[in-house]
């Protein structure tokens, strides 16, 4: 069982991965990029590990959305998980059932579910329809800290001294140091200056927005 669980969360291929658009600055010319797997690349993950006999899965139409059930057989014996998701903007029934797949592929058994803790970047952005697509490709970032704010150092071009630069782990920019953030959003390093109990984010914030 340990030795299917692991191949199953397996990180995924870069050519398996899509980014869509989270949040935007406020001029609507750069997004954050949040990663997630395809539908077809989990489908032959399963396919790989369990075969194609030992998976399946069902929906279930609700208000709104769809709910997925996937059941693998392990060792001769049934598990089934779900999940939801709601109807997408663009083809929202075949969106719909996408996303409930990968949700239920993420939460129940792990796959693909490492992307939660991919460091969120921004990348320019172009509108499409109602909506914005990336201008150009992102790249997969994880994050190595799972604490709610760590330190990392970074090299100036000489290579030293070391800077130390505060990250932040938690929120809608989870993964961005502030000095990013900073750049992108300047009205939420305030908020992180007002209501932060942290002193070194207080004191980085205030250095930031007095330069």
């Amino acid at each position: 069982m340990e030795k299917i669980i692991e191949k199953l969360k397996k990180p995924f291929n870069e050519n398996e991965l899509e980014f869509r658009v989270g949040a935007t600055n406020s001029d609507k010319t750069m997004g954050l990029a949040l990663a997630y797997v395809q539908a077809r690349a989990i489908q032959n993950r399963l396919d790989e590990v369990l075969g194609f006999e030992n998976w399946k899965v069902s929906y279930k139409e609700i208000q709104g959305g769809f709910i997925c059930k996937l059941s693998l057989r392990i060792n001769n014996e049934w598990i089934e998980k779900e999940d939801g998701a709601s109807e997408t903007e663009f083809e929202s029934v075949k969106g719909g059932i996408s996303n409930a797949f990968k949700r239920v592929a993420s939460s129940g058994f792990g796959i693909g579910r490492y992307l939660y803790g991919a460091r969120n970047n921004w990348y320019p952005i172009k509108q499409q329809g109602r909506g914005f697509i990336f201008a150009e490709t992102p790249k997969l970032q994880l994050n190595e800290e799972k604490q709610n704010i760590v330190k990392k150092e970074t090299k100036t071009e000489e290579e030293t001294p070391k800077n130390t630069e505060i990250i932040i782990t938690f929120g809608k920019y989870k993964g961005h140091s502030l000095t990013d953030i900073f750049h992108n959003d300047r009205s939420y390093i305030k908020y992180l200056r007002d209501k932060s109990k942290d002193t070194e984010i207080i004191k980085e914030c205030e250095k930031l927005l007095a330069s």
